[in-house]
């Protein structure tokens, strides 16, 4: 896909060019750049992902972000669930803490997505 873009990008300035506006072609190379620059961030980020499990008396949360990943398991008795907005509805951090620690989830998710989803886990945690 980004061949394809950077083709149809140069194909672009290569027309522009001939017809007399040369001075397209810097601003070209770096659109092109740009886009080689913002496919390689998205690229490096593909197999990011999270996961929440509540089996039984287990909560088995799993993540990859970047180079970095982990697994956790709480006891669903001890696991509360921790929701901090900056303002109401807005800005919020979703963790869910057991015997001191804290993990944060719900990255990906917006705020209301967030709220939504410390709602669900506190009615699942009781149940």
């Amino acid at each position: 896909m980004f061949w394809s873009l950077a083709a149809l990008c140069f194909a672009m300035a290569i027309g522009f060019a001939w017809s007399g506006y040369w001075l397209i072609l810097p601003f070209a190379g770096f659109e092109i750049g740009l886009l080689a620059w913002a496919f390689r961030a998205l690229r490096s980020r593909e197999g990011d992902f999270e996961s929440l499990v509540i089996e039984g008396d287990m909560v088995v949360l799993e993540w990859h972000c970047g180079n970095q990943g982990g697994r956790r398991e709480l006891n669903r008795q001890w696991a509360r669930v921790v929701c901090n907005c900056r303002t109401p509805g807005r800005n919020c951090r979703l963790s869910l803490c057991s015997h001191g620690h804290a993990t944060e989830v719900g990255q990906y998710l917006n705020d209301e997505a967030r709220l939504q989803l410390a709602a669900t886990l506190r009615s699942r945690l009781q149940e």
